[in-house]
């Protein structure tokens, strides 16, 4: 019961931090890639088989097994981040909602240029999707294991 309990908190989250987060879609995160900009995944490693992964991005598994964020996850981020607050990343997950959470999070950081792909991996209902876009995937080897 605690387990559902704390999915509905964590979903009521997400959703709140949606409205906040700076949107980019998945074509634009694409084209700007060839410029710098950094995308990190935060799916799981099911989803990154399923799906595969986009690549040169950085995979960090936001929720563990069971399904509640990894008390490493912040701390990960932030190291891969690095210092540089105007450093340019896209955040992606599934669907956009954990995405929008990071989002929302590296921003209360001081974090200034953090995107959330919205649409996420294979869209949200609204929107198509990277996979859906046929945009760059390769397959999940090592990371997936």
């Amino acid at each position: 019961m605690k387990k559902i309990y704390f999915f509905a908190i964590l979903l009521a989250l997400i959703f709140s931090f949606n409205s906040l987060a700076i949107e980019i879609t998945a074509i634009k995160a694409a084209k700007n890639m060839e410029n710098g900009l950094i995308v990190i995944d935060v799916r799981n490693k099911e989803e990154w088989k399923e799906t595969g992964i986009i690549p040169n991005s950085i995979l960090i598994q936001m929720l563990s097994s069971g399904r509640t964020i990894r008390k490493e996850y912040i701390s990960e981020l932030l190291t891969t981040l690095g210092e540089d607050k105007d450093i340019n990343v896209a955040i992606i997950c599934h669907s956009g909602g954990r995405s929008s959470a990071t989002v929302s999070m590296l921003q209360d950081k001081g974090y200034n240029n953090i995107f959330n792909i919205s649409e996420g991996m294979v869209g949200n209902g609204s929107t198509t999707g990277w996979v859906n876009r046929n945009l760059p995937i390769i397959e999940c080897k090592a990371e997936c294991k």
